[in-house]
């Protein structure tokens, strides 16, 4: 399961409830190598997703949980994901070698949307269920992990042949998540030659996208979601970082049967 709340937003709409659906298509994200890298990566994930009876779903974007709708305009869902938060060792510079891993995690992510008109918000918060980051030599593995990201958005077109909107994003982290992704402590800093940086509970990046739904025919349709954080407080200082503001592009084409 490849999920995160951004790419997640880049897909159509969920089906009405009551009726057991299914979309398949393929993804394909633009990304930082790792939180605040100068280069870009580009991954490609299949898209199979499927809803049975009113609330529950299975996605590959979305991942396996349940949504509930108590009132007109307002959507619950809670859902087991892959964390998005994660930085291979490989991908870091031969001289950082010494950082920590933080590794790919199952997530408990709990969302709330209200849309009234043309405007969307969204409230989702992700809590790691697994191993946080892996110690080289001397380091200790890491467990837990939390962040919240708040997404604002205005509809600035609603055809029938193409859907545009426009919004911001915030994005806050706990210590424990901050300080692996952006911090180094003195065991890091001694084998990569960095000086020592510690992350405090906060806001780590803000930014704005843009998103757009494309229905090709009847059953095919096409998204995509263009956003640009820039890294921001103690995230945006860490030595760490080559570059503060952060692109990413997700785009999908989908069938609908």
């Amino acid at each position: 399961i490849l999920c995160s709340a951004s790419y997640a937003q880049a897909q159509p709409p969920a089906p009405a409830s009551g009726s057991q659906t299914m979309r398949w298509g393929a993804a394909l994200i633009s990304l930082p190598k790792y939180p605040g890298a100068d280069r870009q990566q580009l991954l490609a994930a299949p898209l199979i997703e499927a809803r049975f009876g009113e609330h529950f779903f299975a996605s590959t974007l979305q991942g396996l949980g349940a949504d509930w709708r108590p009132a007109e305009g307002l959507s619950l869902s809670a859902a087991l994901v892959l964390d998005s938060h994660w930085r291979r060792r490989k991908d870091l510079p031969v001289a950082w070698a010494g950082l920590d891993e933080v590794k790919f995690a199952p997530a408990l992510r709990l969302a709330a949307q209200w849309q009234v008109d043309r405007f969307s918000v969204e409230l989702s918060s992700s809590s790691r269920l697994g191993t946080l980051s892996r110690g080289t030599a001397g380091g200790k593995d890491k467990k837990g992990g939390h962040s919240v990201q708040l997404d604002a958005s205005y509809g600035l077109l609603a055809t029938p042949g193409l859907a545009l909107a426009a919004g911001v994003s915030v994005e806050a982290m706990d210590a424990r998540l901050g300080q692996a992704l952006f911090g180094v402590d003195a065991r890091q800093a001694a084998s990569s030659k960095l000086r020592v940086h510690s992350i405090r509970a906060g806001v780590t990046s803000a930014g704005v996208f843009a998103q757009a739904q494309v229905p090709l025919d009847r059953d095919w349709n096409f998204s995509a979601r263009m956003g640009l954080q820039s890294l921001r407080g103690d995230a945006g200082n860490s030595p760490l970082v080559q570059k503060r503001r952060q692109p990413t592009l997700a785009m999908s084409f989908s069938r609908a049967f």
